[in-house]
């Protein structure tokens, strides 16, 4: 927390509280829960994954609602470092008044179902519109309405 507050003042990093108090009620929640109380609920088929969202660790909170959403992989595929997995996990941030969402952070794991080893991959993204005919649109019906 101090590190973001000497990037914020330097002006390198512009962290606003309310996106920092949801970020870490994320954190908490997170490690609140253990990987054994995964409900994972299934809401979607592609021809490449089986898409599924944890129905114990999503949280609304007023508009804002978090999720993780995964992504089981049919085959496996590898990253840009060649390493390879068979899942993947979006911490995602929903404003669902608005249909927006942000992917916070992406791990990548070596086995499916989000087992194995894992790699974060990526934290806190751009807010992206949510159209109701896609698939995040699809888990946005499950988790905002």
């Amino acid at each position: 927390m101090a590190c973001l507050h000497y990037l914020a003042h330097c002006g390198l990093f512009t962290v606003k509280a309310n996106a920092m108090r949801k970020i870490i009620a994320l954190v908490l929640l997170v490690i609140a829960l253990p990987a054994w109380s995964q409900a994972w609920i299934r809401y979607a088929q592609t021809d490449t994954a089986t898409l599924y969202f944890d129905s114990l660790r999503t949280r609304k909170m007023g508009d804002t609602a978090f999720v993780w959403d995964l992504h089981d992989l049919k085959t496996e595929a590898k990253d840009a470092s060649g390493r390879v997995y068979r899942s993947i996990m979006h911490a995602t941030e929903y404003q669902c008044r608005i249909r927006q969402r942000r992917v916070l952070s992406i791990l990548l794991h070596s086995e499916p179902m989000a087992k194995g080893t894992s790699v974060e991959m990526v934290s806190a993204g751009d807010w992206t519109a949510t159209p109701p005919d896609s698939l995040a649109g699809e888990l946005f019906n499950h988790i905002c309405e």
